[in-house]
C-alpha cells in the first residue's frame, strides 16, 4: 500500500511539473541546476593548489571490471604546490597490497579539483571544501567505479 501512494505521489507530481512547466513555456528540470548561469560569484577556493596542504586520512572503495571489489585506507600528503604522496593499503578482491603511491592535482576557484597518478594510469575528479579540510574524488577511468574521501588531521 506505501508504495502504491509513493508511486502516485511521485506520478502526480511530475505530471503537474510538467504541466505547468508547459503551460508557463518554459524548460523543465525535475534535477535542480548545479549552477545559476550568468550570476557573479566570489571564488570559492582562490589559493588553488595550496587548499591542500597537510596531512590526510583517506579511505574508499568500489570495483574494478575484471578485478571485483576494492577497499582501501590511506594518508594522503599534500604538499601546497600540485603534489601528493599517498601511502595505502589497499584489498583487491581480498588480496591485500601496501603501495606507495604519487601524484599530481590541480584545484581550481570554484573548488573543483582533479588527480592524476605520476605513471598516468589513475585519473581522478575531486570536489574541496573551501577551507581545505575535506576533499572527496572519483576516479574517472573505465571499468572503474572508485570513490573515496579525505579528511585533514594535520597542517
Amino acid at each position: 500500500m506505501m508504495r502504491k501512494s509513493i508511486a502516485w505521489i511521485t506520478l502526480v507530481t511530475v505530471s503537474l511539473s510538467v504541466l505547468a512547466a508547459s503551460w508557463l513555456d518554459r524548460p523543465i528540470s525535475i534535477v535542480p541546476q548545479a549552477r545559476a548561469g550568468g550570476l557573479e560569484t566570489e571564488a570559492l577556493c582562490p589559493r588553488g593548489d595550496a587548499t591542500l596542504r597537510g596531512i590526510y586520512m583517506s579511505k574508499g572503495g568500489g570495483t574494478v571490471l575484471g578485478v571485483g571489489p576494492v577497499a582501501f585506507i590511506g594518508t594522503v600528503y599534500f604538499d601546497g604546490k600540485g603534489g601528493l604522496t599517498n601511502p595505502f593499503t589497499v584489498s583487491f578482491a581480498g588480496t591485500i597490497s601496501r603501495v606507495v603511491g604519487s601524484a599530481t592535482y590541480t584545484v581550481k576557484s570554484d573548488c573543483t579539483a582533479t588527480f592524476t597518478t605520476t605513471d598516468n594510469t589513475q585519473h581522478f575528479d575531486m570536489r574541496v571544501s573551501p577551507d581545505g579540510s575535506k576533499v572527496d574524488y572519483i576516479e574517472t577511468d573505465a571499468g572503474t567505479v572508485i570513490s573515496g574521501s579525505g579528511s585533514r588531521v594535520n597542517d
